[in-house]
């Protein structure tokens, strides 16, 4: 990524032997696909494991064990020892919250701008966001 970075702002000189011509060649990013657990690597967010792991940014929460690190999709509150930060009420399957990207930003600023580790590892807990994603250091076209 950081290899087509440089050749989208520095342009790709190309020599045409046959022709004895110095060319520039202009790149283009087209199609990114990755499956679940390949696209953490692309867009920076926590995958399918963490507190806020929908894949399409929605805002459902997931829930963990007690001295868990690893959170779960499950709709039901436990009924007994529920930790802190998987308390919050029985999710209704069939008023599940849509997903979309319009706090996406917010976020992402509020985890770009954290002073400290302490305050970035509890943005991306609470956004679901780990880093900025790769594809935002690339040319717009």
């Amino acid at each position: 990524m950081h290899n087509l970075s440089a050749l989208q702002s520095e342009g790709l000189h190309i020599w045409d032997s046959s022709h004895d011509t110095k060319f520039q060649a202009n790149l283009y990013l087209l199609f990114t696909m990755a499956d679940g657990p390949g696209l953490i690597y692309w867009d920076g967010m926590v995958g399918h494991s963490g507190k806020n792991g929908c894949h399409m940014y929605c805002p459902t929460p997931g829930r963990r064990k007690t001295h868990g690190t690893h959170y779960y999709l499950a709709l039901l509150q436990l009924h007994n020892n529920c930790p802190s930060g998987s308390n919050h009420p029985d999710i209704d399957v069939f008023c599940l919250p849509l997903g979309g990207s319009g706090d996406y930003a917010e976020n992402l600023h509020l985890i770009v701008s954290s002073p400290s580790q302490r305050q970035w590892d509890k943005h991306k807990t609470e956004t679901g966001i780990t880093k900025p994603p790769l594809i935002l250091g690339l040319k717009l076209t």
